[in-house]
């Protein structure tokens, strides 16, 4: 007798239909990401002298370099100096 669980559903799921979900997902949070943005945005012309926005905005560009660079286009983390 086996302890692995096995799974009795076989769906094959084609490249190109995973790709076409997952396109759509980076699109859904891309768009999440602009409306984020523009609320931080807002939120900190409330409080103009907190470092902190500036801070967040450091790490957001740091890790949009390194997704820019995973589809092909180093330059962002080239011009920041990252390890890649």
């Amino acid at each position: 007798m086996s302890s692995m669980p096995q799974n009795t559903k076989t769906t094959k799921q084609t490249a190109g239909a995973c790709y076409a979900e997952r396109h759509a997902e980076c699109q859904d949070l891309l768009k999440r990401i602009t409306s984020r943005l523009e609320q931080h945005k807002k939120d900190q012309a409330g409080e103009p002298a907190n470092w902190g926005y500036a801070g967040d905005l450091g790490r957001v560009t740091e890790e949009l370099a390194y997704v820019l660079a995973s589809l092909g286009d180093r330059s962002a983390v080239d011009q920041k100096g990252l390890e890649y």
